[in-house]
Order: structure tokens, then sequence, then C-alpha cells
């Protein structure tokens, strides 16, 4: 089910050198917050019930009771012009502290398979497309419902290339793997590259936070992208690790919590200039002051695999259970994401002992990120390690420049 408070966001035009130019070319009004797409993460969930029970108060013009934490915020007083919704993405694999009942539900948006089960439930006369009457996997099914929410902006039109109902959709996830507060948007999105930017700022200028990073997934057409914020017209990720799946550590919600707000105040702020009709120096001047040579960023490989988000070194599998592996990951890799990689460095340990080095085929030195992640141990989640190298980005364009 999706909350809503009904409040106009517009976008933002900014004055650079005298010369009025626009970082937006549609306004925005309404920004989507998901949790729970994977139901063992249970931090994105914790964030967004947390936000249900601010709009109760803040509807009840009431304050927390017991909360000196000067941390607390409530988004709908702190960002009054934002129109905030809500989403627990999956219901069932989160009543199941389940990472997903059927398949990734992560790898679902593609309108290659919001189509396939479009045309499924019709073909088996099935008009709701109830996951107990059918053939289809829950998460296909609950994958076609969220998209049909948002106005069915991939499969509701001609070419697939409708209009999202809401303007930004960011996703909260979490990670057993070591990789802090990683941002993460799709390469040429130049709101969400900005955003992005002011929220990698302020989290280790502001919060204190020195593991913040900002991943950069390779640019795909938006309706060949399988992740569930892809079904808004600007899709966001936020995912913060190290945490166990299932479990809520006060820490890793801080973090999240810390990178959620900093990208709604970026967009508050650019609101509140544009209402004001700022002609002094402005959120972007800002950026470009702290950011004078392009946004640190980690470009991620391209995804290879028909289930993957991004490029893997893949380890294998047991010919019993493609969810356990035949190798480990290397002691001397644990918990070192964003640490390079080198042809002929230790890689996996097989069940002999044998040690498997790293073969150069993503090149001679890659960087590592999710290593060891448990979600990827999952098939349908696409097994193995992802593969990054440094880089940077024009923060007014999203668009990866040389590092």
């Amino acid at each position: 089910m999706i909350f809503r408070v009904v409040v106009v966001f517009l976008a933002a035009s900014f004055l650079h050198a005298g010369v009025a130019s626009s970082l937006f070319s549609t306004p925005v009004k309404t920004v989507t917050i998901s949790g729970g797409t994977h139901g063992n993460e249970y931090t994105g969930i914790w964030c967004i019930k947390a936000i249900e029970k601010q709009r109760e108060l803040f509807n009840a013009n009431a304050e927390a009771t017991h909360a000196p934490d000067t941390k607390v915020i409530n988004v709908f007083k702190e960002y009054p012009s934002l129109s905030i919704d809500t989403l627990l993405a999956n219901p069932k694999a989160y009543m199941a502290n389940r990472r997903f009942i059927d398949t990734d539900m992560n790898r679902e948006f593609s309108i290659k398979k919001l189509q396939r089960t479009t045309e499924t439930c019709s073909e088996e006369n099935d008009a709701s497309c109830d996951s107990s009457q059918t053939s289809l996997p829950y998460e296909s099914i609950r994958a076609k419902e969220i998209e049909s929410m948002f106005g069915a902006p991939k499969t509701g039109s001609i070419g697939g290339d409708g209009d999202a109902n809401s303007d930004i959709v960011i996703d909260l996830h979490t990670t057993t793997a070591n990789m802090g507060i990683t941002l993460i948007f799709t390469e040429g999105d130049a709101l969400m590259s900005a955003a992005a930017a002011y929220a990698l700022h302020k989290c280790k200028t502001e919060y204190g936070y020195e593991n913040v990073h900002i991943l950069l997934l390779p640019k795909t057409e938006k309706n060949d992208r399988t992740h569930l914020p892809s079904v808004g017209k600007h899709d966001f990720t936020i995912e913060v690790g190290p945490t166990p799946q299932g479990v809520i550590r006060h820490d890793i919600v801080e973090q999240t919590e810390a990178a959620l707000h900093s990208l709604l105040e970026f967009l508050h702020l650019s609101n509140m200039e544009l209402e004001n009709k700022t002609t002094g120096a402005t959120v972007l001047d800002r950026l470009r002051s702290a950011f004078p040579n392009g946004v640190p960023c980690y470009q991620s490989a391209p995804a290879v695999g028909a289930k993957e988000l991004h490029g893997k070194i893949q380890w294998p599998t047991l010919d019993d259970n493609p969810n356990f592996p035949a190798a480990m990951v290397h002691k001397s890799l644990q918990d070192r994401d964003y640490q390079p990689l080198r042809t002929g460095d230790p890689l996996f340990v097989g069940l002999d002992g044998a040690v498997i080095p790293y073969d150069g085929s993503y090149g001679d030195e890659v960087l590592l990120m999710f290593v060891n992640e448990g979600g990827y141990y999952y098939s349908s989640s696409g097994t193995g390690i992802g593969v990054a190298v440094l880089s940077r980005y024009d923060f007014e364009t999203g668009n990866n420049v040389e590092a």
C-alpha cells in the first residue's frame, strides 16, 4: 500500500554565471521511499515504518515522546515542499523474514519480464493474476502490481515509455558486505547525480561518516532496468552495510536515514530556491565548489548475466545446489570492499583447499564490491562478487568523465 501526502514539489532552475540554466527538465511532484524489496532487509522496512509514524505525529500536530536525540527528523516537518509516499515492496517475504518467496523481485522490473507476466496471466485466464492461481513466481506478480501502482510506465503505453506516478523512487537496501553508505543511480540522470553528490558531501562533512561512496550503474534504457525504483521517473538506491539479514541495527538505521534525509534536503532546498527566485549562491554553486573536478565515484562493470544488476566475478556452485558455492571467498578479500584486486591475487578457495587466483577477466586491476554479500548466494540474484573501477562524473549531466 502506498501512503500519500499531497504536496507539490516543483523542480528547480538555477542561475550560473548570470545565465539562467535548468538542471531538471520536468517538475518533480512526488517522492516514493520503498523498503522491503528484499523481505529480510529490515532496515529499509524500519525506515518506512518510522516515516509513517512521523506522518501520524505530523498530522496530529504532536511531537515524538522520549526523543531527545537531535538526529530524529520528521520528514514532513523538515521538507514540507515534498510529497512523500512509502511502499512496503515485498510484504510476503517481509512476513516470512526471507529475501524473497520465489525469486529476487529486484530482477523482475524489465519491460520484457513485466509483459511476460501480463501475458501469462491472460493465457491462464487469471485477470487478477493471483499468485495462488497461476504458475508465475510471487515476485513476478508483485512486480507487475507495483508497476501498475505507478501508472504502468513501462507496459502501459506504446513502446513502454509512459509517465510514472512518482517522479523519484528511492529504494532502501542493506548488505552483509562492508559497503558503508553507498548511493546508487544510473549514469546519465542529472537530477539523481546532483542529489547523490549533495548526499555524499553532507554525509561526510556534516554527519561525519567516512565510508560513503557513489556507485554509478552503466547507462541502460529505463525499460531494460530490472530493479524496482526504475518504475519512477528517476530511480535511486541507498545501500548500507555491513549488517546481518533479518536484523535491525541502530547505527545502520542512522546511516540509512542520514543518506535519505540528505537526498530529501537537496530536493527541498532546490524547491525553495525556485519558489524564492534565488539569484545568489545556489545549492548547485555549493556543489561546484565542493567538486570542481567532478564527483568521485565507482563505475560498475556492465552486467553479463541476466540476473545481475552489475558485472560480477562468479564463484562456482555445487551441481546439487546452485545457491551453495563450490569455492569460498579468500580471507584476504573479506571486508575489503572498494579495495583493489590484481591478476594473480588470491580470489577463492576450493573444497580441496586449493587457492583460485583472479584471472584478469575484468582487467589487470579492479575494485571489488559486495564482497561475500549474503544475497548473492542466491542464483536468482546472480552469484559472485561485484566489480568496479574508480571514476568521476559531472553532476550537472550525470555522465562519466575521465578519472
